[in-house]
């Protein structure tokens, strides 16, 4: 019987905690994302772009051993992230970590363009339709077509390090 009372406590645990992580997921304040204008979300999006640098830099340093060379990420382009890949021969710890990096990177540029809709036609992203790039942010699932097919090569980087980060998962609006 006790084993059977334990067995009762430790699942609905389990189950708390997953919907407790799927609450936390869903409660995003639009606000935070909100620009005044075109102007105010190319800054986010540029300064979103800067701490990527910035962190991939970090992440480069402190897992040397899982690059090739330690060059700057041009975050302005992210096609070239694939020149930037993380070892197949590495740990999964730092395969995660690289995912965790770069799928919260794309969150939340998702999130700056998905709640600013109305002010994309006159932002600048290379890679990016000069017009119509309302419809890249609309959804979860157009924004992952747009990364992994038009604006990175987030999938290509993937490929070569042998691991897939789930992209699709980690996006929320």
């Amino acid at each position: 019987m006790k084993p059977m009372f334990a067995a009762t406590i430790l699942s609905s645990l389990f189950i708390s905690a997953c919907f407790s992580e799927e609450q936390q997921k869903a409660e995003v304040d639009p606000k935070i994302y909100a620009a005044k204008d075109a102007q105010d979300l190319q800054l986010k999006i540029d300064q979103l772009n800067s701490r990527l640098a910035q962190e991939f830099r970090q992440f480069k340093q402190k897992e040397s051993f899982a690059f090739s060379d330690q060059s700057a990420l041009d975050t302005a382009n992210l096609r070239t992230l694939n020149l930037h890949p993380v070892s197949s021969t590495s740990l999964k710890p730092t395969k995660e970590a690289y995912c965790v990096m770069m799928n919260g990177y794309f969150n939340e540029l998702y999130r700056l363009g998905h709640y600013n809709l109305n002010l994309l036609d006159a932002v600048k992203m290379n890679n990016a339709p000069k017009t119509g790039l309302k419809q890249k942010f609309e959804n979860a699932d157009q924004f992952y077509k747009f990364i992994l097919d038009e604006h990175s090569s987030y999938k290509q980087a993937q490929q070569v390090m042998g691991f897939g980060c789930n992209l699709r998962g980690a996006l929320s609006p």
